[in-house]
């Protein structure tokens, strides 16, 4: 299920995640980052600009996790992603790219500004992600005010 709702809820539904996160998942890091869907057009899912201080990453039951949440310019929003990434590329400086291909069409591509160590330690997760498929995925952003993307919705609610 993808679900990119604008309502307070997904802070809430995000925060529960980092929490459950952090007591039954493997916590792999934290970066700077950003996120953006790219499914005819390109859709930020976390606030443009600067990069967010806080991306954290998990590694749930064959998948990764990332959540992050924000308050900029006295509004809260929240991303959560729960899926098996399809690929990742790490650039000098610590820049790592993650990207994921939902069920549904499109791709979303996870920038994070870490390090080598951080790096090697996700290339590490997204190959052992890579030998299951999950079908449990989920995706939740507060930048957009729709709650799900079904591609012949998608088509009409967005020109």
């Amino acid at each position: 299920m993808i679900a990119l709702d604008g309502s307070g809820d997904i802070v809430y539904e995000a925060l529960g995640s980092y929490i459950d996160g952090l007591c039954g998942s493997v916590f792999l890091g934290t970066a700077r980052g950003k996120v953006v869907l790219y499914k005819m057009g390109t859709y930020p899912l976390t606030p443009t600009g600067e990069p967010l201080p806080f991306l954290n990453v998990f590694y749930s039951h064959g998948m990764l996790e990332i959540t992050g949440i924000w308050n900029r310019d006295g509004k809260s929003g929240a991303f959560l992603l729960k899926m098996v990434p399809s690929g990742i590329e790490v650039r000098d400086g610590g820049i790592i790219y993650i990207t994921f291909h939902p069920s549904d069409g499109g791709i979303v591509l996870v920038t994070l500004y870490g390090n080598e160590g951080l790096a090697k330690t996700l290339e590490g997760a997204v190959l052992d992600c890579r030998t299951e498929r999950r079908e449990d995925e989920k995706m939740l952003s507060s930048m957009l005010g729709i709650r799900s993307i079904i591609p012949p919705q998608w088509e009409t609610s967005h020109p």
